[in-house]
């Protein structure tokens, strides 16, 4: 611990320095550029240099590239008697230290203090929140802001700290920053990202969600005029912010989430006045949808609708896939979704196996169903030793109850996936890979993933006869599976035309209305003429584009 016996604040009050001191490892004051004039605390481990150095010093040398703009909006935005933070940054790396650091970064301008800022800064963190994808500008990556935004709104649930969620509408910006010089536009942009930066809980919470249009989650007691004032600054006058807050609920973050994600795409579509009206409704509704899907597992009564999978060269039953069905109003994905947002997805995807299981009992000897399993739940500890309790009254159903492996998030440990897929496929069960070819499911889950079928995504179905390049490489991508000894399924084979087409292309499995819609019971008729077209779309069916959630 060391004080520069020269800078002005060596004479400050011990017993408040020791107060500050014990909630960070380093207190420093900066003056009004940036050159650190004081410094208490673990100067070296933080910053590499001895406390010598340090003073006199600019402060923006303790943080990575990625966050001077950072600290410079922090300079300029504050005034007297405010405080920001905690904010998290990157700390500098250097070639002693090769790992990368993060800390938390408090800042309060004290009136008496001459302009001088009052810094204490902590090392570590959450992890989850320092690997999230940034842009260069240091905001969110749009794909990443809601994964994100859980992990940050868990984190202020468990702190007891009130959230809400800002809109931004900056019309016009992006217009004007294409009329300035590279360096003045450059400039420009990473002021109005640090700025929102600095306004959003813990300096993690902003992305740009269309052009023009951020959203922030901040504090609940936060400032909108500050946040429109020191925008309107970063932007140099050029536009009027428009913005709208929708408060969250505290006590229920995944209500809150699956509320964002629907306002995101409404303000997206509509801005922010759009996204307002539609928020209290949204919350309003996952609390209903919440409550009713927790009683439906509480009394396992759970409806599933039976679609047939049937082999192209005879087209004879192969098997059956269980679908979940809920609300006959809205997709069955939206559900799904809700399930993984309340950790409930695990509990469900058992619930479901139990309901095939029964099935297969009351069926013909040679039935076999289909249930989806969340890679969510995959991955979750103790989750395949229940699964294998499911028919341990009966193990001779394992081999007729088949596993699809879904994922609406990528799988994040292969090899351990694998071994738990290898666990499953031990004690006998069949495990089929969901929508192959879409998002992460691609050939890296081939190399890694040893399954007994792959489900091939049916836009690339649906799309034989019109895009040669996708049936090109779906061409190779069945010839490896035959040669790996993988099945293959075609989804959404809705046509005579499309299943011809799988067929020729060595496709084993078809899958859609063309062979038959889903129904109440696993019953099999073989077709005698084609399902109309027109009826592709109607419930139980899908529409073009739509992924595997929405059959769950």
């Amino acid at each position: 611990m060391s004080v520069s016996p020269d800078a002005p604040g060596a004479g400050l009050n011990l017993q408040l320095l020791g107060l500050a001191f014990a909630g960070a490892d380093l207190v420093f004051e900066v003056d009004a550029v940036g050159t650190v004039t004081f410094a208490l605390g673990a100067v070296e481990q933080l910053t590499g240099r001895v406390p010598a150095e340090f003073v006199g010093s600019n402060w923006a040398e303790l943080v990575g590239p990625g966050d001077s703009d950072l600290l410079a909006t922090l300079l300029e935005g504050l005034k007297a008697g405010e405080r920001q933070g905690p904010l998290r940054i990157a700390l500098a790396s250097s070639p002693a230290r090769r790992l990368a650091r993060h800390g938390s970064l408090s800042v309060f301008k004290l009136p008496q203090r001459a302009g001088r800022v009052s810094c204490a800064l902590g090392l570590g963190g959450p992890a989850a929140v320092d690997q999230i994808a940034r842009g260069p500008d240091g905001l969110l990556a749009k794909d990443a802001f809601a994964s994100t935004v859980a992990t940050l709104l868990g984190e202020a649930d468990r702190a007891g700290l009130p959230v809400r969620l800002d809109l931004v509408e900056l019309g016009g910006l992006d217009s004007a920053v294409s009329t300035m010089d590279a360096v003045t536009a450059e400039r420009t942009r990473r002021r109005v990202a640090a700025t929102l930066r600095a306004e959003s809980y813990a300096g993690a919470g902003a992305s740009e969600v269309a052009v023009d249009r951020f959203a922030l989650v901040r504090s609940a007691a936060a400032s909108t005029d500050r946040l429109t004032e020191r925008l309107k600054q970063a932007a140099g006058g050029q536009v009027e912010p428009v913005t709208a807050e929708l408060a969250l609920n505290v006590g229920s973050p995944a209500q809150n989430l699956r509320a964002m994600r629907y306002v995101l795409d409404r303000y997206i579509e509509d801005g922010p006045a759009g996204a307002q009206a539609g928020f209290s409704a949204a919350i309003q509704r996952t609390a209903r949808d919440a409550a009713r899907f927790k009683a439906m597992l509480a009394s396992g009564d759970i409806h599933l609708a039976y679609q047939p999978v049937v082999s192209l060269d005879g087209r004879t039953l192969h098997h059956f896939e269980a679908l979940a069905r809920f609300d006959p109003d809205s997709s069955p994905a939206d559900t799904i979704r809700l399930a993984e947002e309340l950790g409930l997805i695990a509990d469900f995807d058992l619930a479901v196996a139990r309901c095939v299981a029964k099935a297969l009992i009351a069926g013909v000897s040679d039935l076999r169903i289909a249930v989806n399993v969340s890679a969510i739940s995959l991955m979750q500890p103790g989750f395949i030793e229940t699964l294998g309790e499911v028919t341990s009254f009966a193990p001779s159903l394992r081999p007729r109850l088949l596993l699809e492996i879904t994922e609406t998030q990528q799988i994040p440990d292969l090899p351990m996936a694998n071994l738990k897929i290898a666990a499953l496929r031990a004690i006998g069960h069949v495990v089929c890979l969901d929508d192959f070819g879409a998002g992460a499911a691609s050939l890296n889950y081939l190399r890694f993933l040893d399954v007994d079928i792959i489900k091939i995504d049916g836009r690339y179905i649906q799309a034989l006869d019109s895009r040669p390049r996708d049936t090109t490489v779906l061409k190779h991508v069945i010839a490896l599976c035959r040669e790996l000894g993988v099945t293959t399924i075609a989804e959404m084979v809705e046509t005579a035309q499309t299943a011809r087409l799988a067929q020729e292309l060595g496709v084993d499995l078809g899958q859609g209305w063309h062979f038959g819609k889903p129904l109440s019971e696993p019953r099999w008729q073989a077709p005698t003429a084609a399902a109309p077209t027109s009826q592709v779309g109607a419930a139980g069916s899908r529409l073009p584009g739509q992924r595997s959630a929405w059959r769950r």
